[in-house]
């Protein structure tokens, strides 16, 4: 987790250090709509959830650079994310919960003041602060009963783009990409046994942001 923080810090300082630099404060709230894949050893194929809604939102710095239509943008967001856990017999829904950290390198085209385009990409780090075990009860699958543990903290991806009116109301969409197996859980199997696996959880994004 550490080491991420440290990446994110030097990459965002790369675009602050400059005296030229604008910066502004913003609120931003959002919906997530995201899609779950499990997988372990012990089943053949992955197994896929259903999409689940939930929402996002914190705090957010616009950063200008004195480079034409460079930027970056750097927030501090509450995540809340529903998942469905697979068991023999229906999905059950759980709630992760994360204050995530993204950091977006955004390339803009202005059209005046009134509107202006952008795309934007760049890491996030998310730091689960919800429930880290679960427990289900499922009476045919043994492995599932004892409960799984996630992870604390995860890398992944933001890839998006969206306009921004007035220079102070920002819609923006992004899709968030796990990176790999960062996202991992344990399964405690009732005899003892504990076998690991991942959980890779990608989100589509819609985002209503205010500039002060």
């Amino acid at each position: 987790m550490k080491k991420y923080i440290v990446y994110i810090t030097l990459f965002a300082t790369l675009f602050t250090i400059s005296s030229r630099a604008q910066v502004r404060f913003g609120i931003q709230a959002g919906w997530n709509v995201n899609k779950v894949t499990w997988k372990w050893k012990q089943l053949k194929e992955n197994v896929k959830s259903d999409n689940r809604n939930g929402f996002f939102a914190g705090v957010t710095l616009d950063v200008t650079v004195p480079i034409v239509g460079l930027g970056v943008d750097f927030a501090v967001l509450y995540d809340n994310r529903v998942v469905a856990v697979p068991t023999s017999y229906e999905d059950v829904n759980k709630t992760m919960e994360y204050i995530v950290v993204p950091v977006n390198l955004r390339y803009s085209i202005g059209f005046g003041d009134f509107l202006n385009i952008y795309g934007a990409t760049g890491p996030q780090v998310s730091y689960n602060i919800g429930d880290r075990n679960w427990i289900l009860d499922d009476r045919f699958l043994t492995a599932w009963t004892s409960g799984w543990e996630i992870s604390k903290s995860d890398l992944s991806w933001n890839v998006g783009g969206g306009f921004t009116l007035f220079n102070h109301i920002r819609l923006g969409y992004n899709y968030n990409i796990m990176l790999g197996h960062t996202n991992e859980f344990t399964i405690r199997r009732v005899g003892g046994y504990i076998e690991r696996g991942t959980l890779k959880d990608n989100a589509h994004q819609i985002s209503l942001t205010y500039f002060f």
